[in-house]
């Protein structure tokens, strides 16, 4: 079964790093326009280039990315401790997201809860593997807050049933 939901991604990774070929000027063109297209996209009305690197500078050009290779999210015996705590972390809320039931409030909350408890594991990473003081107070923060909403959701969603 895992085969069959992880080949559609793969076959989607590979079509999107596939590139035209520069002999074929038919083939060519459309990529030029699409590259100018994807320009302006990511160019500001001052003429600046929006750098896609980082989170805010978001553009349409960059909602189109392909989705993350889930091999990238599985620890491997080279990675440092804290890179495999981050890595399950990802993998474990990826694995617990619930399906969707089409209520937008109940949806949210359902999701939020697997999310805020990922960003808690995170924090906890951080807490034991980090070593930079304002980093770890962060980190304690995120996990008093997230609790806290975690604790939220639950009883909002326990007063509907869910």
């Amino acid at each position: 079964m895992k085969t069959l939901l992880f080949a559609p991604i793969a076959l989607l990774f590979v079509a999107g790093c596939s590139q035209p070929d520069a002999s074929n000027t038919a083939t060519a063109a459309p990529a030029n326009a699409a590259q100018d297209s994807a320009m302006a996209a990511n160019t500001r009305p001052d003429g600046t280039i929006i750098d896609e690197s980082k989170p805010h500078e978001h553009t349409e050009a960059n909602a189109h990315a392909q989705p993350m290779d889930m091999a990238m999210m599985t620890p491997q015996p080279s990675d440092s401790a804290a890179t495999k705590g981050y890595k399950l972390a990802t993998m474990k809320m990826m694995q617990g997201m619930p399906p969707y039931t089409g209520d937008a409030d109940v949806d949210f909350n359902k999701q939020m809860r697997v999310h805020h408890l990922a960003a808690i594991d995170m924090a906890e990473v951080q807490i034991a593997e980090g070593t930079n003081p304002e980093t770890k107070a962060l980190a304690q923060k995120i996990i008093a807050d997230q609790r806290r909403e975690v604790a939220q959701i639950d009883a909002w969603l326990q007063q509907r049933g869910q």
